[in-house]
């Protein structure tokens, strides 16, 4: 078994460091995963298929997360696609179940709430005031768009200088929405959906499109550091 791990990580560690490469593999296993969640959507049991997707993408998240295998952008690669796709794919009446199913499971495994009582509490803090900053903008796009970036831009920017797992207990994109589902279901306003499309469009784009940049931002932090160092 040990035999097994390492050969593992030792395949790993081959491509980690060729970043082209890492985000060229990360994408062909996020294409896989969405095909996955589509299919799921087409079958009977959709719920109980993307309740078993979320949590093996949690726990995997976790592990390659946590030993710096996946970045948060990877993660995104993994969440954000399927969150959208559910957002649009899904009727009305099944939307809400369909992204529960599929958010929770991840939520839960990936919100680490045993690292420490301070971090729960800032934790919940930073929720409660995204949760009212979309009451507040709910009806504007701009003011939408904007609690979007600043989640992602946080999410990424906390992968980078903070130890693993601390934006899935401060950012966390799936509590997120999760949190904006139930306060939509509570008002029953339409214009919460409008906000999540709007929410997990932008993290696609982070997702995608950011990977480089925080890349490039990763390695001028790395470089300002060996130079405060010496």
């Amino acid at each position: 078994m040990a035999f097994i791990i390492a050969s593992f990580e030792r395949l790993l560690y081959i491509y980690e460091h060729i970043f082209w490469l890492k985000e060229l593999i990360t994408l062909l296993k996020s294409t896989l995963f969405f095909l996955l969640v589509a299919w799921s959507l087409n079958k009977k049991r959709k719920t109980e298929l993307l309740f078993i997707l979320s949590a093996c993408i949690g726990m995997a998240c976790v592990y390659f997360g946590d030993n710096e295998y996946w970045s948060d952008n990877d993660i995104l690669k993994f969440i954000a696609p399927s969150s959208l796709y559910i957002c649009f794919k899904t009727k009305e009446y099944e939307r809400n179940s369909a992204l529960f199913a599929f958010l929770g499971p991840y939520a839960l495994v990936s919100y680490e709430f045993y690292r420490g009582f301070e971090y729960i509490i800032i934790s919940l803090i930073i929720y409660a005031l995204i949760v009212i900053g979309i009451i507040l903008v709910k009806s504007n796009f701009s003011l939408s768009l904007s609690i979007s970036i600043i989640v992602g831009l946080c999410f990424n920017y906390i992968g980078i200088v903070a130890p693993p797992s601390t934006s899935e207990l401060l950012f966390n994109p799936a509590i997120t929405a999760l949190a904006t589902i139930g306060v939509g279901w509570y008002y029953k306003n339409p214009l919460y959906v409008v906000f999540l499309k709007t929410f997990w469009f932008t993290l696609v784009c982070f997702a995608y499109f950011g990977s480089w940049m925080f890349h490039l931002l990763k390695l001028l932090i790395s470089s300002f550091h060996q130079e405060s160092v010496h």
